[in-house]
């Protein structure tokens, strides 16, 4: 009741300073309503714009209604407020509903519901597309991104990065230092350290915060950690503690700082102060940072052991298992337990403990699928749906047409008229095309067919004389490589001209040929194939774009020295487009020998065109494009 007074109380103060602000500066065409409100907090605020919410058509009032809700840590308010809304909403511009649509998306992340925020997510940044707003699309971009990480779907963030990095970098966006550290993440989480510095490095030269150039330096020392290169990583420590803001930076930050620095100085074999452990510790504790303290715990528990103190080192194991156990952190109890298992004496706990830690892993590792697999379907299933919706309303709006159309006899006639005659053309193209397509399937088959027979007998007999001569003492060793190279070279001829998998399974199968080609040296990355519905291709055309990405994946990998290739594919209207780019040493003359012949040959089959450039030290580029 109290607290009932009490807003009624700060409602008509709110009330009143508006009257008097509107008797005192009638004439201060900068002053206004919403600018005083914005000075009372948000509970204040909320109860200011409740006031007005008769009007559920205004959108500014709902969208502050929803705002404070949202900061005052009640999600479902939020929620409720922006559906009754769009319930009311008839005519509502693309760049309203990007923005409520986001709301919805911060809203269900913050109550957990991951799927429904993805959907928003994806939603906010279509309409975002529709009016042309880079940044917003960006941002959203970049919000789906940290969803896929989330869900450990790292090569899908990277995706989503990079798609967000295509709209934000011309503008030099304030984000790009948070999608380079996510890209960072993203290579960390997969134990690939060095990759994961470099984002970190991009990311400390896009920002200006100093608090955050700071963190990135602790993200890029924490990698050469693990990467055991000690040196570089207390160097990098020193670099961070001289820095003139040190002092000033967020103390839950200074205290993982203080804790790295010294289990790296521990990892590296040199002396240290047990005391920067425990003064990390106390800050942790002060600032109630659980998370950070498993690691405080992880850090004692090595120490310890690692110096013969059995004791010490067990209770602090204990301590990091029983957080893990009271946060929720699968993983750090796994590891707290082998700590355990490790120092335990106890036979029988001991074996206790080694169940537990194998049916903890089994259930982390099915709960982990699980929701990757409900997350894969859910976003499959959203983007049927939207499909089957744009397929509904094209066929209306046929079907509006058609009815138009018939609504004369004379355009009626004139129709049947012009249908015999396109007809016939139709028919001559087709009858054209269709032998096209014999000749493209007849070429695969033969393809496939001399692959085998390569694989089935010719590589096996060299397979075969290559196992004599390893077995005979007395074979010429550059006779026996020769040959090793041989078999090699059919062994691949055989794999290159292997049959396609076409239909539904085309696009999978596409995957998996970008897959088979990313390696440590060299990371291919693709975006646009599940827009282009790859799948709806004829089985001819399907086998055309695998074949030539094959063989410019292969010609990469064989001459370029390419770290990087990027294929993009899009589609216009009724045409898709693909470019495909790599960051090899390029060459001065391209020359159009046999292999982008056979490509030019093979794309001009079904109706496209293609066109390769190059230049030195700087890549290679080749551009497609055929109509579906």
């Amino acid at each position: 009741m109290k607290k009932d007074k009490t807003l009624i109380l700060t409602y008509i103060i709110i009330i009143a300073l508006l009257s008097c602000n509107k008797k005192t500066v009638k004439n201060e065409e900068d002053v206004k309503e919403e600018d005083i409100v914005k000075q009372f907090t948000y509970r204040e605020r909320l109860s200011y714009y409740l006031s007005k919410k008769g009007n559920l058509d205004d959108f500014n009032i709902i969208r502050n209604i929803a705002y404070c809700y949202n900061k005052l840590e009640k999600p479902d308010s939020s929620i409720f407020y922006i559906n009754e809304f769009l319930k009311n909403q008839k005519n509502i511009s693309n760049e309203q509903l990007g923005m409520v649509f986001y709301r919805l998306g911060i809203n269900y992340k913050k109550l957990n519901k991951i799927n429904e925020a993805y959907k928003y997510f994806v939603k906010s940044k279509e309409h975002y597309l529709r009016e042309g707003d880079s940044l917003k699309v960006g941002e959203k971009l970049f919000s789906i991104a940290k969803i896929e990480s989330e869900k450990e779907l790292y090569y899908k963030s990277d995706e989503t990065c990079i798609k967000a990095l295509e709209y934000l970098k011309p503008i030099n966006s304030y984000l790009l230092p948070s999608i380079y550290n996510c890209l960072g993440i993203n290579n960390y989480e997969q134990r690939k350290y060095e990759y994961s510095n470099d984002w970190y490095e991009k990311a400390i030269k896009s920002t200006r915060d100093s608090v955050n150039k700071i963190r990135y330096y602790n993200n890029i020392s924490i990698n050469y950690r693990e990467l055991r290169d000690y040196k570089q990583s207390l160097s990098l420590y020193e670099k961070i503690k001289s820095n003139k803001y040190f002092d000033s930076i967020p103390l839950d930050l200074k205290a993982k700082i203080i804790d790295n620095n010294a289990y790296a100085k521990f990892r590296a074999g040199l002396k240290i102060n047990t005391q920067d452990f425990y003064l990390a510790q106390k800050l942790k504790k002060e600032l109630n940072d659980n998370v950070a303290l498993i690691a405080n715990y992880n850090y004692l528990s090595d120490y310890y052991y690692s110096n013969k103190k059995t004791n010490k080192a067990i209770n602090n194991a204990n301590r990091m298992y029983e957080l893990a156990l009271k946060l929720d952190k699968p993983d750090d109890r796994i590891e707290a337990l082998d700590k355990i298992i490790k120092l335990e004496k106890n036979e029988i706990k001991k074996e206790a403990l080694f169940l537990e830690r194998i049916n903890l892993s089994d259930s982390i590792q099915k709960a982990r699928e699980n929701s990757k697999i409900q997350f894969i379907a859910y976003v499959y299933n959203f983007q049927e749906e939207r499909k089957q919706k744009l397929e509904v309303k094209a066929d209306l709006a046929e079907l509006n047409l058609s009815l138009e159309q018939q609504k004369s006899q004379k355009q009626v006639w004139i129709f049947v008229v012009v249908v015999v005659v396109l007809g016939s053309v139709v028919y001559f193209f087709y009858r054209r095309g269709q032998t096209k397509k014999e000749k493209i399937i007849e070429v695969y088959k033969t393809e496939t067919r001399l692959a085998k027979k390569i694989h089935d007998e010719t590589a096996n007999d060299v397979y075969a004389v290559m196992s004599i001569l390893q077995n005979n003492p007395t074979t010429d060793t550059k006779l026996l490589t020769r040959i090793q190279k041989i078999y090699a070279q059919i062994r691949d001829i055989s794999h290159e001209n292997s049959p396609v998998h076409t239909g539904e399974q085309f696009e999978s199968f596409l995957r998996y040929l970008f897959l088979d080609f990313t390696n440590d040296t060299c990371k291919v990355i693709h975006k646009g194939v599940s827009e282009a519905n790859l799948n709806e291709l004829s089985k001819e055309k399907q086998i055309v774009l695998y074949r030539v990405l094959q063989e410019l994946l292969v010609n990469t990998k064989k001459h370029s020295k390419a770290s990087l290739v990027l294929i993009t594919f899009s589609v216009l209207k009724d045409t898709i487009s693909v470019v495909y780019q790599d960051n090899g040493k390029g060459v001065e003359n391209l020359v159009m020998k046999n292999g982008f012949q056979n490509m030019e040959t093979r794309i001009k089959s079904v109706g496209g065109f293609v066109t390769f450039e190059s230049a030195l030290e700087k890549g290679f580029q080749a551009k497609f494009q055929f109509k579906k």
